[in-house]
């Protein structure tokens, strides 16, 4: 701003001599109206990047609104819903195997129990002790012992003595004369050694 743009506003050199508007003061008028000038300049600036902003965030939305009207929703949800079916299915499929490792892991168990408390009970055998006993009525209890098993192996021990080892010693077979016994001899020795038996 000069004199003349002072001029323009309807002063003229008489008003503005009588004013007492000198040459530093006109230049400290300009000085503060160019900052006024800038600050307006810089606060259009920061309207037009602001709306700039916007426009780009606009221009993001209506791109997405038209990636959604290009959506399939109906296969959305049916894909949901085969995703649903599946993960339903898979848990299903873990929870049997589960359950199925749980009762071979517990029937490992019973056997494991049951194959040392036949042998305990000097079972000679106990795969044939333990086809003769109910296994349905036998349970594994907590501590470890098998409910119902002292009652079956006294009725097969009853019934089929020969399964099990005694704590008697084997009767001896004697001959009439000089109670010589036949366990002595040559033959019987023979035989029972190739029957595992002891001799004596």
């Amino acid at each position: 701003m000069n004199k003349k743009d002072l001029e323009a506003l309807g002063l003229t050199a008489e008003v503005i001599e009588k004013a007492g508007l000198e040459k530093d003061v006109l230049d400290k008028i300009i000085v503060l109206h160019g900052k006024d000038i800038e600050k307006h300049k810089s606060a259009v600036e920061t309207a037009q990047a602001e709306t700039k902003s916007v426009k780009s965030q606009l221009d993001e939305a209506n791109k997405t609104i038209d990636g959604f009207k290009d959506l399939d929703v109906e296969g959305v949800k049916k894909s949901a819903e085969d995703w649903k079916a599946k993960s339903a299915e898979w848990e299903t499929k873990a929870k049997q195997a589960s359950e199925e490792a749980d009762a071979k892991v517990a029937a490992l168990k019973f056997d494991h129990a049951l194959e040392g408390a036949l042998t305990g009970a000097k079972a000679k055998n106990p795969k044939a002790v333990k086809a003769l006993l109910k296994i349905d009525d036998l349970k594994l209890s907590e501590d470890g012992s098998i409910v119902g098993l002292t009652e079956q192996l006294e009725k097969v021990k009853t019934e089929n003595d020969y399964l099990f080892d005694t704590d008697e010693p084997d009767p001896k077979i004697v001959t009439g004369a000089k109670n010589k016994t036949v366990i002595g001899d040559a033959s019987v020795i023979a035989a029972r050694q190739a029957a595992g038996l002891p001799t004596e």
